[in-house]
């Protein structure tokens, strides 16, 4: 860790903007590492804290309102593995049709984030972790699968018990500055020991997954990813097999015991998701939600919307005025 240059990371510039009037303005742009930035007065209020900075990796605290529902994103010099946890509110990806709140975290891949909708009125609170996959590689001597695959696909994520912990100690630090620093180091590093085991390995090791290689598991959790970007119109079964070159049985039967439900409720849990957010957000009514999501028949709709949520799409409409 000594004698690493800080102005390495700091050629890694990065703006964070909003579009207003089909126009895009900076909303903030981290100035250095020991400083906090200010969200631009003319959109809402807020600060972004560096809580750490360290060779391979950033971590920050975003806490902003803005009085108006607004829609920005930001742009990144190099590329960089993301993940984003909501602490308070929650907020939408239009172009990925994800929405990431305080129980599902968003993970990615990319040169930059485009089409994030706030709504207004809102305290958001947000940390945000960025790993430097070729710095995380040579400082560790390890890396975090696909971490430094261009372009990896936005997903979201159930946040586990440990990850609700490690945050919290990560932002509640017991300990005083140096010593802090390593601390939130350490944390770090076992948020992302965590989060490759939960996630991206998923117990693969030996009698993990019975019947199942890792090669096995890394496509089914390709199947899931193609599945969160194309689930208003998903594939069949046997066109997904193909899509990630694994058979039919073993994606049918991989995908239950991966995430506990089949390829078919997965897709419509993705979709009801959806359709609750076009009414809270898009005010859709109920026959524009339902064909939007690629509900021919109303009835049908009705039916599995109660079943998920308790209350018939109607009824829920009617909680909401």
């Amino acid at each position: 860790m000594n004698g690493w240059n800080p102005s390495g990371v700091n050629n890694r510039a990065e703006e964070h903007w909003v579009l207003y009037n089909n126009c895009k303005y900076l909303l903030y742009s981290p100035r250095d590492a020991d400083s906090s930035s200010e969200v631009s007065h003319r959109f809402g209020s807020g600060q972004v804290k560096q809580l750490l900075r360290c060779p391979f990796a950033e971590i920050k605290e975003s806490e902003f309102v803005f009085p108006e529902r607004i829609c920005g994103g930001a742009d990144f010099s190099g590329p960089r593995m993301l993940l984003y946890f909501c602490l308070a509110g929650d907020f939408a990806l239009e172009e990925k049709e994800l929405v990431v709140d305080t129980e599902n975290f968003l993970a990615f891949n990319a040169n930059g984030i485009r089409r994030v909708t706030f709504q207004p009125n809102f305290q958001y609170r947000i940390v945000t972790v960025e790993v430097y996959p070729e710095i995380f590689r040579a400082f560790t001597g390890e890396y975090l699968p696909d971490a430094d695959r261009p372009q990896a696909a936005f997903s979201t994520y159930k946040l586990s018990p440990a990850l609700k912990t490690l945050l919290y100690q990560l932002i509640h630090s017991p300990c005083r500055e140096p010593v802090r620093t390593v601390y939130r180091q350490g944390k770090l590093l076992e948020l992302l020991a965590v989060y490759a085991d939960e996630i991206l390995y998923r117990q693969t090791a030996p009698g993990g997954y019975p019947g199942l290689s890792r090669q096995d598991i890394a496509s089914i959790h390709e199947a899931r990813q193609f599945l969160d970007q194309h689930f208003v119109a998903p594939p069949t079964l046997a066109g997904l097999s193909k899509i990630i070159c694994l058979n039919e049985f073993k994606l049918k039967h991989g995908f239950k015991q991966l995430f506990g439900q089949t390829v078919h409720a997965y897709v419509i849990s993705k979709k009801l998701e959806l359709a609750r957010y076009l009414f809270e957000e898009k005010q859709l009514n109920v026959g524009e939600a339902a064909a939007y999501i690629g509900y021919a028949n109303a009835s049908y709709f009705t039916a599995v919307f109660r079943k998920k949520f308790g209350v018939s799409p109607s009824e829920y409409l009617a909680q909401k005025k």
